[in-house]
Parts: structure tokens; sequence; C-alpha cells
């Protein structure tokens, strides 16, 4: 156990106990916290420990350098992207499990999209990392893993051509990281109903090649909303 002290808001001096584990958690909490706000910049762990109450000593016993702080917020980052591709599919699957199947892609499309606009501060320094650091590439490869799940029952329902693998989509990728720059970089206005509609629009292109002409057929039959579907259309 650790304990510091840390000012109140009368001066006086309160003493607090940090159990084994829960000051990497108050650390990685406060950086979390200003990484949402203004991005990587914003984690410097000598600023971090007075906010938390201890001394840069204390925090460095947890994290070697800054950038090990940084990866691990990034980590999160993407597990809470995850959260939101992993919410509950479409219902009526079994009716038509074709269409479910791409639905729920979809979805998970526009769920990246969704979390990126809520988070671009956040979401630039995950995909800023993710490339150098092996704890950020398997937190965000539990994303495309449920990804690939939705994709194998597609291709067991005959909509996906076999074989697909969703890390090799660069077509569908660079659809949803250049929807994502607009909103990590304030390129184009996001989350306004032009802007949910052309990212349906540009996800609906951009996955037509990883369909078999039965999936082309269901998905051109269907009346598809511009934001995520949480029924089978009727």
């Amino acid at each position: 156990m650790i304990e510091a002290t840390a000012p109140t808001a009368d001066d006086t001096v309160k003493k607090k106990s940090y159990h084994h584990g829960d000051l990497r958690n108050a650390i990685i909490h406060e950086a979390t916290t200003r990484a949402r706000s203004s991005g990587e910049k914003a984690i410097v762990l000598r600023e971090i420990a007075p906010v938390i109450g201890v001394s840069a000593t204390a925090a460095y016993r947890h994290f070697t350098n800054r950038q090990q702080l940084v990866e691990e917020v990034s980590a999160r980052g993407f597990a809470a992207m995850g959260e939101r591709v992993a919410l509950p599919g479409v219902t009526g699957a079994e009716s038509a499990p074709g269409l479910a199947a791409y639905l729920d892609l979809r979805n998970a499309g526009i769920a990246i999209v969704a979390f990126t606009v809520a988070e671009p501060a956040w979401a630039r320094m995950m995909i800023e990392t993710l490339g150098e650091s092996p704890t950020v590439g398997f937190a965000a490869s539990d994303v495309t893993d449920i990804m690939q799940q939705i994709v194998d029952r597609g291709i067991a329902a005959g909509i996906f051509r076999p074989g697909t693998r969703i890390r090799d989509q660069r077509v569908l990728w660079a659809g949803i990281d250049g929807l994502c720059s607009h909103a990590m970089f304030g390129l184009k206005p996001m989350g306004t109903p032009e802007a949910d509609h052309a990212t349906a629009r540009t996800l609906d292109l951009c996955m037509t090649d990883m369909l078999t002409a039965e999936g082309l057929r269901v998905r051109d039959e269907a009346t598809l909303p511009d934001g995520i579907a949480t029924d089978l259309p009727s």
C-alpha cells in the first residue's frame, strides 16, 4: 500500500491510501480523462501525480516512462471502442441470417466512426500509437476479432465471400479510416444527418467487394437506415 498526502479545499492535509493496483488505476484514469480532452500531449506523469495526491516518484513505480502510460490509455480506448462494436446484433436474425450479418458488420463500422466522433482526441492518440505498440495492437485486435465473428456468420449464410478476412479488407478500412479522419481532424462536420447518411453510404459501397451474388441481391433489396440498425428491415 502507498500512502500520500493531498491538500484539500480548505488547505488541510488529507491522507490518501492506495492499495496494490489502485494507484496504477488512478493514474490511468486521470491520464485517460486528459487524453479524452486534449490527446496525448496532456499525458504528463509529473502533472498527473499531484492531481491524484502522490509524488512523481510513486507514479513512476508503476510506469517506467510516459510512453508506457500512453500505450495503456490507447489500449483502453480500443477496449471502449470494442464495447460499442460488440453491442447486441439486430433482432430477427433467425429469419434472415445473411442480412442480419450484413447489418451487424455495417453497424460495427458505424460504431467505430461514432466512437471517433464522440472521442476525437482519444481516437487520434489510439491510431498514432497503434503501429508502434504490441499492447495497443493486441487491444485493437479484439475489435477486429468481434468483426470477424460477424463475417464468419455471413459466410455461413452465403452473404460474404468464402475466406473473407476482415483484417485484409483494405477498401472497407479505407472508408472507415477516412470517415474517422473527418472526425479526428475536423475535416468535415460529423454527427449530423448528412454525415450519418454519408457514413452509411460509404460503408455500403466499401463492403460491396466482400459480398457474394446472393449477398448483393439481399443488400440491394433491403431498405437500410442511415444509423445503427436494431431490427431487420420489414
